[in-house]
């Protein structure tokens, strides 16, 4: 009787850790967007009014309050999404599917074959390098310490791009690197290439600088060159994603095409730990009372 005592307050105790490391806060999580519009081909993202990243009003946003950019953004960076994380299990889907469903409205989500960093097949083949212009930018935050993992995905399986690119960042753009007074502090820039000479598995230096494009505040922490990349968010911080296609010996100027990513909140694993120290007191317990009786 005793030991049916002890299975079953194990299961219990099984039972309800599964469910709090396992809750699902898709309802509450949630992605934002910008509704600005380009012409066809062009993958801007401007977050003010004029076309370019430093002149005119804030484009109203999708998913924040009174349709302002999100989680404070004041920067001159081009951004087409953001997306915040509650809860441990969240899963988010960035989409353009994802945008008409939640907003009634088409967000422009688009990249180019070699617009992360077009690498050579073969060590010592010719190196390539990507182009800010077609490349897409997200930003993320989490209310919680969790690891998440983004994974990208075309969004026609008949079209062109098999392969993506993702770098991030810690923070995001703070604007103070612009002073139209100052062509020394120009600012963000889209039409700049980055990951110049990056060989995957070779030479990767070209992916792991800080600030590519000209920003203030983005710093860099991991990247990913076959479509996936998994980091550690730390509760309350923004980070920056990059993204763009990153085919062997892509194009960085060709044909845009629709993406869709997923964003996944994943279990740390120390509360794996702690569950397990939770049943090893468990079966303590219940030994210490078969010795007493």
């Amino acid at each position: 009787m005793k030991k049916t005592n002890l299975a079953k307050a194990v299961a219990i105790a099984a039972t309800g850790a599964v469910l709090s490391l396992g809750v699902s806060s898709v309802a509450s999580a949630k992605v934002m967007y910008n509704t600005a519009h380009f012409p066809e081909g062009m993958t801007d993202g401007w977050t003010l009014s004029g076309g370019k990243s430093k002149i005119g009003t804030p484009v109203p946003w999708k998913g924040t309050e009174g349709g302002v950019r999100p989680f404070g953004f004041v920067g001159t960076q081009a951004l087409s999404w953001a997306a915040a994380i509650h809860d441990s299990g969240s899963v988010l889907k960035v989409s353009q599917a994802d945008s008409v469903a939640n907003y009634g409205f088409e967000a422009e989500l688009d990249t180019a074959n070699g617009a992360w960093g077009a690498w050579p097949i073969e060590e010592g083949g010719t190196s390539l390098q990507g182009w800010g212009h077609n490349v897409d930018f997200g930003l993320i935050k989490s209310d919680i310490d969790t690891n998440i993992r983004i994974d990208l995905a075309k969004v026609d399986p008949m079209g062109a791009g098999d392969n993506f690119g993702i770098t991030v960042f810690t923070g995001m753009d703070d604007g103070t690197n612009y002073d139209a007074g100052n062509r020394d502090k120009p600012g963000f820039s889209h039409h700049a290439p980055w990951n110049s000479g990056y060989i995957s598995g070779v030479l990767e230096v070209g992916a792991k600088v800080d600030d590519p494009f000209g920003t203030h505040g983005v710093k860099y922490l991991t990247h990913g060159d076959q479509s996936t990349v998994t980091f550690h968010a730390v509760a309350g911080q923004v980070y920056s994603v990059y993204l763009g296609g990153n085919e062997v010996n892509g194009e960085h100027f060709g044909k845009s095409y629709g993406y869709e990513a997923t964003i996944s909140a994943v279990p740390v694993p120390a509360a794996a730990w702690l569950f397990g120290s939770g049943l090893i007191g468990l079966v303590s317990l219940g030994r210490r009372k078969q010795e007493v009786v």
